[in-house]
């Protein structure tokens, strides 16, 4: 099963048919409320959830996200391991993180998730990639786990999985972990949380 976990577009028979065509079978979008068939691909829903509005979520089916933009975000991490199935940090917000911040990352015990098309973005812009460097060396090194979503806001943006395993390869990443960040830790996110 083939799975993007960030598909932030709108969902209808369109993006339905392109995510079939790119291999996708589930798309997860903050634009359902509850799981849906269209076409063959599955959505379902994509649970953003930021540290003060985390505790009013309840359990809901779907991926639930911690968005971390500042280190506030992280004050109790401890509280929130195994309460979220995925952290994805905002690092243009952040500023400069210490070795503590980094440790509370890889404390809450869910995969980080790395947006494909913010990547790109910065890349083209002359940005700095050192976070998403360190957070790879720390995948590298089993420290924590790690996927790559498309974040496309509309069906033009959705990307080939060959795409994002290649941003990997390019960033240094070893073939068998890059495989492993585009094609099985989404699928296994995808089964637990339906």
């Amino acid at each position: 099963m083939l799975a993007d976990l960030c598909y932030l577009g709108d969902v209808n028979e369109l993006a339905a048919r392109i995510a079939r065509r790119l291999g996708y079978d589930v798309l997860a979008s903050p634009k359902v409320g509850e799981a849906k068939n269209i076409e063959g691909v599955k959505f379902i829903p994509r649970i953003e959830v930021r540290r003060a509005s985390f505790w009013g979520a309840g359990d809901v089916d779907g991926v639930r996200v911690l968005i971390v933009e500042s280190k506030e975000d992280l004050k109790s991490y401890t509280r929130l391991s195994g309460k979220v199935d995925s952290v994805r940090v905002v690092f243009d917000s952040l500023g400069d993180v210490s070795k503590d911040f980094v440790r509370r990352v890889i404390g809450l015990g869910a995969p980080l998730e790395i947006e494909f098309s913010e990547v790109v973005k910065r890349v083209w812009a002359g940005k700095p990639l050192d976070y998403y460097l360190l957070f790879l060396r720390l995948y590298a090194r089993r420290k924590t786990k790690v996927y790559v979503c498309s974040g496309a806001t509309d069906p033009s943006e959705m990307v080939h999985p060959t795409a994002m395993f290649s941003l990997l390869a390019v960033l240094g990443l070893p073939e068998d972990l890059a495989m492993k960040a585009v094609l099985k830790t989404p699928a296994e996110m995808v089964v637990n949380a339906t």
